[in-house]
């Protein structure tokens, strides 16, 4: 009896061992991801996607906030035209990076009118700079240059009727007017000042000529003429038509810094005449 209790009671521990290797093992924490539908590579990749949306959605915030920008600027822009052009002002061309001309060029044709405007009046200057340095007053001065060209208009408007009319124009009336006008001294000035002779230079003398027989010699200045001041060869050839052909005409030269008288019949001298004005000043 006790054998048999020994053995039932060997049996049930062999099967309560038998049974407690049997049991399986809790499973790891991998295998109990795997048990819920969620595999371990499934984790990372679901992370990554949420920061790449979330990355996406900043930057089209950051775009949409630049197009508001953008609008706003090019309204203000268009603001700052329609003032500009309500003020009657032309606006500058803006060359900007990819300009050809700076924010501050003028347009083409504005620096064309601006150019031609300076010259004039440098030209204007350097007239009255000259005048003034010849002895004439600056207020003078102002005065020679407005009215020469005064004259100069008077002589272009003469020109312009006589050939509407079919005429000849007037002869040089504005030199004539000028001349009368400054006197002779202050005449010479001008012309000197001007770079214009001041006196007719003989560069040759015809042989057998009237010239020759008075003695002209090559070099001379002839500054009168029967009495009259000349200031250049066409003032002189008309001096020779006046009076009565072959009278005594005395002429007034120049001659190394000396005024000598030479006598001659009145018509052709006999000369190659070259304009010649005093020493250092401009031809």
């Amino acid at each position: 009896m006790v054998k048999t209790l020994l053995l039932v009671l060997a049996g049930l521990v062999a099967g309560l061992a038998i049974a407690f290797l049997l049991q399986p093992s809790p499973p790891p924490a991998d295998a109990a991801a795997t048990l819920v539908g969620a595999p371990r590579s499934a984790v990372p990749s679901a992370t990554a996607d949420a920061r790449a949306d979330e990355r996406l959605v900043a930057l089209e915030d950051a775009l949409d906030a630049e197009i508001l920008q953008r609008a706003a600027l090019e309204d203000r822009v268009a603001e700052l035209a329609a003032q500009i052009e309500a003020l009657g002002e032309r606006p500058r061309f803006a060359g900007g990076a990819g300009g050809a001309n700076g924010p501050d060029e003028q347009p083409p044709a504005n620096r064309r009118e601006i150019r031609v405007r300076e010259q004039s009046v440098d030209q204007r200057r350097l007239l009255i700079e000259r005048l003034t340095a010849a002895g004439f007053p600056p207020d003078r001065a102002e005065w020679i240059n407005r009215r020469t060209e005064e004259l100069r208009m008077q002589a272009l408007q003469e020109q312009y009727d006589a050939r509407r009319e079919g005429r000849a124009p007037a002869g040089d009336l504005g030199v004539t007017t000028l001349r009368t006008e400054l006197g002779e001294a202050d005449y010479e000035r001008y012309r000197a000042a001007m770079g214009q002779p001041t006196s007719v230079g003989v560069a040759d003398v015809l042989a057998s000529s009237p010239a020759e027989r008075a003695g002209l010699m090559p070099g001379d200045q002839i500054v009168a003429y029967g009495g009259k001041r000349v200031f250049d060869v066409g003032e002189l050839n008309a001096l020779t038509l006046e009076g009565t052909p072959g009278e005594s005409v005395v002429l007034d030269v120049r001659r190394d810094g000396q005024n000598v008288q030479l006598v001659m019949p009145r018509g052709p001298i006999g000369i190659t005449g070259r304009f010649r004005g005093p020493p250092g000043v401009p031809r």
